[in-house]
């Protein structure tokens, strides 16, 4: 159960709360540990501060930070339409899983119950005179928290739920789940596919797609075992119920009950969700964009200088996102069924093309693109794929276009993009 938990508290969008409840907490002890100066600080050597004047600072971060709390989150929920409707729906999770949307937001609220709590406190005679000049002190420091926080969040503010912003965020997601499946594939299941039947396999528990995997409890639980694990399919495939996710060969006999559990924890380390998630699917991000650059084809868009910059951006995140080499880890009792590099550009790609069919300058650039990535992309499956994709675009572009001069364009436009194509 442990390992479900870990899984499901890993997602950004299911672990909102954790900002808000640990500042709430902190403000709540920030407020009354002001009363442990009475202990240390001598009552001759401390300024004397009013109770009038610390209600007066503690109103105004009350009322204020109620305010600027309400706002933002009416802006967070205008963000997040306006990035579903101009990009896709699936770039809402990246704007609720940003660090300094959910950090500021947190920061307002446990300012406003740091001086709900203070006021109380100070309404009731709870500080004593070295108590209220630290308290007065921790105010000052809020507020400046506060100021700094605000600063930040308005710049924030500026782009957030912008397309541009929306572009940019799949981009980078994307180009850091490539990063991290370039230098493990294998996601560090280091062991050979034995050759023999599987002694038992653990089957998906619903129809929904593999999401994550807990490959560190996998490898434990095979290691106390004397087990091999092989993991027929990668996160990001939809499994219907009762399918095998996990195939297991024992190296010793094991009774019915012993493989009963074994089942129950391996099952434990397999996430299955509805929707799909980014740190294990490098194919996830690459998909999102694309979807950006097909809303931008729709005729009820009709965008194409966002569809063209959605094609730079995939382009670059295939051809120069390199290997992140850092903390990687062998898992000496997995192995894993390989990922079909190739499957990428035909469904990132294909798509745009499809829809814009008849747009001369769309197709021009999706050959260039596709060019670019069968020169340089580090992926034999990637190259070929594009050189097979740019053909395919080519033969319905020249039985589309009706002009015969457009037909010369785009065999030019390939033929340039793919001069020096090994």
């Amino acid at each position: 159960m442990w390992h479900k938990i870990k899984l499901i508290l890993a997602d950004p969008a299911k672990s909102l709360w954790i900002h808000p409840t640990l500042g709430a907490v902190f403000a709540v002890v920030f407020s009354l540990m002001a009363k442990l100066g009475g202990y240390v600080l001598p009552h001759d050597a401390i300024p004397h501060i009013s109770v009038d004047t610390l209600s007066d600072l503690l109103n105004i971060i009350a009322s204020s930070m109620l305010a600027v709390t309400t706002f933002s989150l009416s802006i967070m929920v205008s963000a997040l339409a306006s990035s579903s409707n101009s990009a896709t729906p699936r770039a809402r999770l990246l704007i609720m899983a940003d660090d300094t949307a959910r950090v500021a937001i947190a920061s307002f609220i446990a300012a406003f119950i740091y001086s709900v709590i203070a006021k109380v406190a100070l309404s009731l005679e709870y500080y004593g005179q070295a108590g209220r000049f630290i308290l007065f002190i921790s105010t000052i420091l809020v507020l400046m928290y506060i100021i700094f926080t605000l600063i930040r969040w308005v710049h924030t503010l500026s782009q957030l739920g912008s397309l541009g912003d929306a572009l940019q965020r799949i981009e980078k997601v994307a180009s850091s789940t490539l990063a991290t499946y370039r230098a493990q594939p294998n996601l560090g299941a280091s062991h050979a596919l034995p050759t023999t039947a599987p002694d038992f396999e653990v089957l998906s528990s619903a129809t929904a797609y593999i999401s994550d995997l807990d490959l560190t409890a996998l490898n434990g639980i095979a290691a106390t075992h004397q087990l091999h694990v092989h993991i027929p399919e990668r996160p990001g495939k939809f499994m219907a119920r009762d399918v095998p996710v996990l195939q297991v060969y024992a190296q010793q006999a094991l009774d019915a009950d012993t493989i009963t559990n074994i089942k129950q924890q391996l099952g434990a380390c397999v996430l299955q969700e509805a929707n799909r998630r980014y740190p294990q699917d490098p194919r996830l991000g690459l998909l999102v964009m694309s979807e950006v650059g097909q809303r931008a084809m729709s005729a009820a868009t009709n965008d194409p200088a966002t569809a063209i910059s959605v094609l730079n951006a995939l382009t670059r995140v295939i051809v120069d996102t390199q290997a992140l080499s850092d903390d990687l880890t062998e898992f000496k009792h997995l192995s894993i069924s390989p990922m079909d590099e190739g499957a990428w550009i035909e469904s990132v790609f294909a798509p745009i093309a499809r829809d814009s069919v008849s747009n001369l300058e769309i197709n021009q650039r999706l050959l260039k693109c596709l060019g670019l990535i069968a020169q340089h992309a580090p992926e034999p499956a990637l190259r070929q794929a594009a050189q097979d994709e740019a053909e395919e675009i080519l033969n319905r572009c020249l039985k589309n276009f009706a002009e015969a001069l457009d037909q010369q364009r785009i065999q030019e436009c390939f033929d340039e993009a793919f001069t020096n194509t090994p």
